[in-house]
């Protein structure tokens, strides 16, 4: 009786250690499946060179915007230390936009899911957070709030609270969407074609943002050159 029970009780065990081996392999095998299909790529276009070419074009114009101000040349009728503040924040916002990073991922030749991440992390952190939030929503205030004493600023301060607050959402959709890609299934061509489309259509939803969110810190730089050079004043505003 003992005999039989030492023998069930192996049975078991082996049919355990079978088991857990089996799942571990299912699983490996999942995730090196998982691994290839994630890595599809989408191969940039020509055009998408033309669009690197706009925006650091528009970065160039906007450091030459901000550098029209010298605080201590500057003989203009507004305040020139709120023009300083405002200079030393669009430097700072192009000063973290144009990096080797920026360059680096507006560049690659290839793109796959974990790049497109990557370009939306760098839109969050950099473009997002350290320029329009942390630099230019402070224009939105009512001058009251943000002791900058600028004609024209709370006619323009509503214009900058709506691009704002649009920019610094417009890519969480996308990022829910690649995290969703996490998911583990056995892969089929439709659902290949589809992670190929999910990097493309990404690559494309952010790309857009950027040129978006570069375009309006352009403006911000306009309407500031503007401001230095006299070209609004009290009676016209």
């Amino acid at each position: 009786m003992k005999k039989l029970m030492i023998e069930y009780a192996n049975i078991i065990a082996y049919t355990i250690t079978g088991l857990v081996f089996g799942f571990s392999f299912f699983l490996l095998f999942l995730n090196f499946y998982h691994y290839r299909e994630v890595n599809e790529v989408y191969i940039r276009q020509a055009n998408d060179d033309k669009v690197y070419d706009e925006v650091t074009s528009k970065l160039t114009k906007i450091k030459e915007n901000t550098a029209v101000f010298n605080y201590n040349d500057y003989k203009g009728g507004e305040d020139s230390d709120s023009l300083a503040s405002i200079k030393s924040r669009l430097e700072v916002c192009t000063n973290s936009i144009d990096t080797k990073e920026f360059n680096s991922i507006m560049t690659k030749k290839k793109v796959n899911i974990k790049d497109v991440y990557d370009m939306q992390q760098f839109y969050q952190k950099q473009i997002s957070n350290e320029c329009l939030v942390k630099q230019l929503y402070e224009l939105s205030l009512d001058p009251s709030k943000n002791n900058l004493k600028i004609t024209n600023l709370k006619t323009i301060s509503p214009f900058i609270e709506d691009n704002i607050n649009q920019l610094i959402k417009s890519t969480d959709y996308v990022q829910k969407t690649i995290k969703g890609n996490s998911s583990y299934y056995f892969s089929s061509e439709s659902s290949k074609i589809e992670i190929y489309n999910q990097t493309k259509d990404s690559y494309y939803s952010i790309l857009n943002n950027y040129v978006s969110a570069i375009d309006f810190v352009y403006d911000v730089s306009e309407w500031y050159k503007n401001i230095v050079g006299g070209i609004y004043n009290e009676g016209n505003t």
